[in-house]
């Protein structure tokens, strides 16, 4: 059941856009940039002119296609929603395989006031699919404008990295956001190549054109800024980028996803169908003494041993198709609890395919083969003359089966110490100091537009004396990049803008030289606050830093002066380092978010005011909060929903290995019965003979743990590197987890040896 499920998964997984025709042409343009002696950065956008000249010079490119996702408001009767269509260039159906219910792919998207719906698009703002030639009405800058339904699209596959849930043409976007720069980029560019294009051939005229057209910029950028920029062009397939780890899904692009989550999820099959399988092969055996005499008759009758090895790969064969069918019945039903445990919407409907069937069919012969292997050769070897006097010995001096348990349990206790430090670390992460409160904080988003900075100063008229209403303060919305030039060093910073109250709302401590204030009429636009790590990266002391200068390196070269520096505090993930900020009021910079601090005395009811007060002042732009707190614990998602499945995984390792270990245990008391025997009778205690029963296997359990430390300790390391902030890795993780296994080892023995122990020596005798 568990490989089903992972085997659904993964092949999920390495199945995304595998289902447009031209997969094997389609790449997306990649760049790759390096400031300095900096790490190297990898994105997968570009400005719109680089796919139209490569398009025009290279003539192995044989249609390009921009795609672009922004956000946009429309109306639906009297309610305004927010959609996130994606912007394309009109040959977008003639490259990528969304088959139309309704209209033609030539010419959808020739109008720049066109809009294609997908069918659920369609149902949900006309109630059918009959909608071709009504109009919608769209705001995309500072107006709503009327859009004609031109066409009507099949849904988009699960497994698709590109969502059509509503396409707008890219020749509209462009009136608005017209970019004829080489550098950066806001958008995805895909170039649908020739099918006998040499990829690396491409890749070196691409960056000779790109080199041509942006080397003089380059050079003047390291003679003002003092840092040198190399960029790098590059083609990524399509059909990689969902399990790209540098340059995933972006941009309206969805669905990204991390290859490792594929592996992990793989071992974790694997692992437990090996641990299965000796399971199988442990209780064969354990059970073979009550089959010795059948075995020993068989070979006196004439049974070759090559018969009874048939005999007992058939009989292996059986339980495998048995166990085969209740394992689809079980994926059936836990396959919603998986869904939601990974995040995914599968069924076995679903990637239905000659792979997966084949792949399921080889997985139930390889288990049958080698569950059922070994027991045969050992099963089929037996003496008749041993067995029929009842001799025959099975464990011994066994290193194989020994080592099996050994694997178990090795594997058990990996993952035990996995699952703990897993849990640490989220622990960690989830009460660390951030540095500010982020409880009863609300984030409301706002329009970003001319009148955006106006905003602010109407809520606080509108909120700040309302009951439970705390502080009302603005900030910028997303992450600016940018770079300043301080103490004579170029230092990268995220650059945002707030409000004087903004630091105050989120309490965080000033904690050299002041807040900005109403009283310096200069701080709008020449003042600026750091943080620590601004005034580390640039060679100060923190007293030092107030009243210095600072100089933007972009085209202003504006200069701006120090007024205060903050404590670092964690505004995003713990994964990442903090690095250097600078805040302004600069007039050019925008606001995108409001922030409200609350009371929690009656938090229905002040949200119900903060709602009413966003529709009297924004009545055409979509109404969304989210608070601080329920957005960092999104930030740790993928961490918890692992934390989950190690979980799960671990205590299942557990659970099959003992039930091994419990055949182990049977068949070692059925093979000393008469020497429990003969110790009773000379007066050996209870306790004794349990030690002696258990000793064994305690010893094997001990071996396992030594494996599974240095392993645990490696793979546990290298996921902690993933933090910018972590745990240190204790002795305690291993001592816990190894308590554990053998506490569940030696709750799953003590029944049989107990009941070995007090049993009466003189039936045990009889019976030898």
């Amino acid at each position: 059941m568990v490989c089903m499920l992972i085997f659904l998964y993964t092949r999920d997984e390495i199945s995304y856009d595998q289902f447009h025709e031209n997969k094997a042409q389609l790449y997306r343009i990649i760049q790759t940039w390096q400031f300095g002696k900096d790490p190297v950065q990898t994105m997968g956008i570009t400005n719109s002119i680089v796919g139209e000249s490569f398009a025009k010079e290279i003539p192995e490119v044989q249609q390009y296609v921009r795609v672009n996702g922004v956000a946009v408001t429309v109306k639906k009767n009297n309610e305004v929603l927010t959609e996130n269509p994606l912007f394309v260039d009109d040959n977008f159906f003639s490259v990528f395989t969304f088959p139309l219910l309704e209209g033609s792919k030539r010419t959808a998207l020739k109008d720049p006031h066109a809009v294609v719906l997908s069918k659920d698009m369609a149902k949900k703002y006309f109630g059918t699919t009959d909608v071709i030639g009504n109009t919608m009405q769209i705001k995309i800058d500072t107006a709503f404008e009327n859009f004609t339904v031109t066409a009507v699209a099949e849904n988009s596959p699960q497994n698709s990295t590109l969502k059509a849930g509503m396409l707008l043409p890219y020749k509209f976007y462009e009136k608005y956001n017209s970019n004829t720069g080489w550098f950066g980029g806001s958008l995805n560019t895909f170039l649908m190549l020739s099918p006998q294009a040499n990829i690396k051939m491409v890749e070196s005229k691409m960056q000779a054109m790109f080199d041509k057209n942006t080397k003089e910029q380059l050079a003047k950028a390291k003679e003002e800024q003092g840092v040198a920029v190399k960029i790098k062009l590059g083609l990524q397939a399509l059909t990689d980028i969902h399990l790209s780890t540098q340059a995933g899904p972006d941009n309206g692009m969805t669905d990204g996803s991390n290859p490792a989550y594929s592996y992990i999820l793989t071992c974790i099959a694997v692992f437990i169908l090996i641990i299965a399988c000796i399971n199988f092969i442990n209780l064969a055996v354990a059970q073979s003494l009550k089959r010795s005499k059948e075995i020993g008759i068989r070979k006196v009758a004439g049974s070759t041993r090559r018969q009874l090895i048939k005999q007992f790969l058939t009989e292996s064969f059986l339980v495998s198709v048995i166990a085969f069918s209740i394992a689809i019945v079980l994926t059936i039903v836990i396959l919603p609890f998986f869904n939601e445990l990974a995040n995914k919407k599968l069924s076995l409907s679903y990637l239905s395919d000659g792979y997966l069937y084949a792949g399921y069919f080889m997985l139930l012969l390889v288990t049958s083969f080698i569950a059922g292997f070994y027991p045969s050769l050992v099963l089929s070897a037996f003496k008749p003359v041993k067995v029929l006097y009842s001799r025959q010995k099975l464990m011994g001096k066994n290193y194989f089966i020994k080592s099996l348990v050994v694997l178990q349990f090795a594997l058990a206790i990996f993952l035990i110490i996995g699952t703990i430090a897993v849990n640490s670390q989220l622990n960690f992460i989830l009460h660390a100091d951030l540095g500010y409160d982020s409880k009863n904080l609300v984030r409301i988003d706002i329009p970003v537009n001319k009148s955006s900075d106006k905003l602010p100063r109407l809520f606080k008229n509108e909120l700040e004396n309302k009951d439970n209403i705390l502080s009302v303060a603005a900030r910028n919305g997303g992450r600016s990049i940018s770079g300043v030039k301080a103490n004579g060093k170029s230092i990268i910073i995220e650059k945002n803008k707030i409000e004087e109250n903004f630091l105050a709302a989120f309490k965080i401590p000033v904690i050299a030289g002041r807040n900005f204030s109403g009283d310096y009429p200069s701080d709008s636009t020449h003042a600026v606050i750091v943080n620590e790590s601004f005034v580390k990266e640039a060679g100060w002391r923190v007293n030092d830093a107030v009243g210095k200068t600072i100089t933007y390196m972009d085209d202003t070269k504006g200069t701006a002066t120090i007024v205060g520096v903050i404590k670092n505090y964690h505004f995003t993930s713990l994964k990442e380092k903090i690095t250097p900020e600078l805040f302004s009021m600069e007039p050019a910079f925008n606001y995108g978010q409001i922030w409200v601090r609350i009371n929690p005395a009656n938090v229905p009811q002040t949200l119900a005011l903060i709602q009413d007060t966003y529709k009297k002042l924004v009545p055409y732009f979509p109404y969304s909060y989210q608070f601080m707190d329920d957005i960092n614990a999104q930030n740790y998602e993928t961490e918890t929903k692992w934390k989950q499945i190690i979980s799960i995984a671990s205590g299942l390792f557990v659970f099959i290995s003992c039930i091994g270990l419990l055949g182990l245990v049977i068949l070692s008391i059925e093979q000393r019965t008469k020497e429990i025997g003969i110790r009773k009778v000379l007066g050996a205690a209870v306790s004794r003979i349990i030690v002696l029963i258990s000793k064994e296997f305690i010893i094997l359990i001990s071996i396992a743990f030594v494996v599974a430390v240095p392993v645990g300790y490696y793979f546990v390391n290298k996921w902690l590197q993933d933090f910018a902030y972590r745990i240190g890795i204790g002795w305690w993780m291993f001592a816990l987890a190894a308590m554990l296994v053998i506490a569940v080892a030696l709750l799953t023995m003590s029944f049989q040896a107990i009941k070995a122990a007090t049993e009466n020596p003189v039936k045990s005798l009889r019976t030898e």
